[in-house]
């Protein structure tokens, strides 16, 4: 059927109306001006728009739908690849069942969503939104202003900034993730290459160790620096500062009592005869190790993270290091989740027992925390004077001594703050 001025429905069920319409294929419908549907129940309609192939649709301005099943509406809009769908203004959706939106926008790879202004969705199932975004990786996600994300599963976001390793992350304003499974938020930041699963935040940093936490603060003008960092693998803090405790005021170790009972915060300890295990000081003590902490600022030899001898270690308790294997990792459909790699690792102590759960040593009441220097509260027998000195009795709790330990101030009738060193 034809309708209008210089229209053409050639096919078996096509109609063509307006101005120089052609409905060339079966059941098609072509309306407007100069619009084409050779396709297969195709339909145009606007001016200059195409439907091309079977069960297209175009329509608006100067839009193109080749793709079976496409959709292009809006202006200079393309839908080539098979039930895609392009809208807006000079948009492309190239992939199978991809979807391009706003202007000038491509969504390039198979199932991928491009929407906003001048984004890019290159990789199968990609999904780029903003202004001028990129996400080429395989199921990658690209938003925010400039933002690249190039590594599959990689996710970018802000303004500037890249995630190129796979399953990387970057947020925040240029920032930068090249590690593989690495993070980079903040300002400036990035992950190197090598630094396989770090994470950086802050501003002006740069990774030091894979699979390790950093913080940022380097110099606007000047080198990038990183005021802490946990190095992953070792355990190491590295701090480019000090350690400030709000209250806590002394630095402690923790160890063993000689009769496997529980020591109450507050008394003096000395070693026992046996070795390296401790008991309550006496007055007849002439070795006086510390005082029984209840809040140290500093508590060492704790193993509350893991059993001390957990890892292989030299005669210098040094722990031994090996590369070992990382297999690869695909999905059920094939995909690689993870590529193979190497990766250091402590070597593991033969002894360690999977199946037996272990208990930190600061919930076990055979050990105690004794504060070795510092500021600590101890008990007393109420005869200590601040701007004096005190040694324990034969209880391992202060008395008025001449020389010894100095007492600071008295805080209880039976409790007194003192300095060990």
């Amino acid at each position: 059927m034809e309708n209008g001025a210089g229209n053409m429905a050639e096919a078996a069920a096509a109609h063509s109306e307006g101005y120089s319409t052609q409905a060339g294929g079966e059941s098609s419908h072509a309306e407007g001006s100069t619009t084409i549907a050779s396709g297969s129940a195709a339909h145009a309609e606007g001016h200059l728009t195409q439907a091309t192939n079977d069960t297209a649709h175009a329509e608006g301005t100067a839009t193109t739908a080749s793709g079976e099943a496409s959709h292009a509406e809006g202006y200079l809009t393309r839908a080539t690849g098979n039930s895609t769908h392009a809208e807006g203004a000079v948009t492309l959706a190239a992939g199978a069942e991809a979807h391009a939106e706003g202007n000038s926008t491509q969504a390039l790879g198979d199932h991928s969503h491009a929407e906003g202004h001048t984004t890019t969705a290159s990789g199968t199932a990609a999904h780029a939104e903003g202004a001028n975004t990129v996400a080429g990786g395989s199921f990658a996600h690209a938003e925010g202003v400039s933002s690249v994300s190039s590594g599959a599963y990689a996710h970018a976001e802000g303004a500037g900034t890249t995630a190129d390793g796979q399953a990387s992350h970057a947020e925040g304003f240029m920032t930068q993730a090249f590690g593989a499974n690495s993070h980079a938020e903040g300002e400036n930041t990035m992950v190197m290459p090598v630094h396989a699963g770090a994470h950086i935040m802050g501003q002006n940093g740069t990774t030091r160790f894979a699979y390790s936490w950093h913080l940022a603060n380097g110099l606007t003008v000047g080198p990038s620096l990183n005021s802490a960092v946990i190095e992953g693998a070792t355990g190491n803090l590295y701090l480019d500062g000090t350690v400030i405790s709000p209250a806590a005021a002394d630095y402690a170790e923790m160890f063993e009592t000689a009769d496997g009972l529980a020591l109450e915060p507050g008394y003096f300890v000395t070693f026992d005869s046996a070795g390296g295990k401790i008991r309550k000081a006496t007055s007849g003590d002439s070795y006086i190790l510390g005082v029984v902490s209840a809040r140290p600022a500093i508590l060492a030899d704790s193993s509350d993270l893991r059993w001390h001898k957990l890892f292989v270690t030299d005669e210098w308790d040094r722990i031994l290091y090996q590369e070992v294997e990382v297999p690869e990792v695909r999905d059920p459909e094939g995909n690689v989740l993870r590529t193979a790699t190497t990766k250091t690792e402590p070597v593991l102590n033969p002894d360690w027992n999977a199946s037996q759960a272990y208990i930190p040593r600061t919930e076990r009441e055979e050990w105690v925390a004794v504060g070795i220097l510092g500021k600590l509260l101890v008990r007393d027998d109420g005869t200590c004077q601040p701007g004096s000195y005190c040694m324990p009795n034969d209880d391992g709790i202060a008395t008025a001594a001449p020389t010894g330990y100095r007492v600071l101030n008295r805080t209880r009738d039976d409790q007194i703050r003192i300095f060990v060193r």
